[in-house]
């Protein structure tokens, strides 16, 4: 067993993405021995990212606090150059960044924070669905132009199983609107591949063939 603060250390490590006990051990120690400043630059930017950075209060992307102000919108959302009537639904913010890169979607987006689990009941209490709802909602009943929601979920059983699951809960509106149009990517994602990973080629294909 190592000393109590390093043993710390490398539990707090294997919380990060990736990272197992032997390269949490590693890290651990290399910040240990650091002589170079890399610990303590690691320890502001996570410090001042703390302070600094807050969510968009329409999509939930990251922004940089500016003020104070409890609701902020970041550059997409504020963006009137941008289709406000169509909504790309997407896991995590990496997704939102990889279909920025295509230049060929120019609609807004929301960040769900995460997929559901079939093995965790508790799972959709922490994604944005119900700000999802609430924002479609809103959207419908100012709108009587077409409105599209894609779900721009991985093509992974939890992805799927997400998409699903808000297809179910936003068919209401989609009852009472005519309107609105809800979309899923199209195959050009391979079974079990996430977003993130995918080329922009297959997701332009994707995009393009949504259904």
């Amino acid at each position: 067993m190592y000393p109590k603060p390093i043993q710390e250390l490398i539990d707090a490590l294997t919380h990060l993405p990736g990272i197992g006990p032997r390269q949490a051990t590693r890290l651990a120690f290399f910040l240990l021995k650091d002589r170079q400043g890399v610990a303590d630059d690691i320890a502001e930017s996570l410090r001042t990212m703390r302070e600094h950075i807050g969510e968009c209060a329409q999509c939930w992307r990251s922004l940089e606090l500016y003020t104070k102000e409890d609701k902020q919108l970041c550059a997409i959302c504020k963006d009137e150059r941008r289709d406000a009537r169509q909504i790309a639904v997407v896991e995590k913010e990496a997704d939102l960044h990889n279909l920025e890169k295509l230049a060929t979607y120019h609609g807004t987006y929301h960040i769900l924070g995460g997929v559901i689990s079939p093995l965790d009941a508790d799972s959709p209490k922490r994604l944005h669905l119900r700000a999802l709802y609430n924002r479609v909602e809103d959207l419908v009943q100012k709108n009587d132009k077409p409105i599209e929601v894609i779900l721009a979920t991985g093509s992974t059983a939890e992805g799927d199983t997400t998409a699903t699951y808000i297809e179910r809960i936003l068919s209401p509106l989609k009852e009472k609107h005519p309107h609105l149009t809800i979309s899923r990517l199209g195959r050009g994602l391979s079974l079990g591949a996430e977003l993130e990973y995918a080329d922009e080629v297959t997701l332009t294909n994707a995009l393009t063939n949504r259904k």
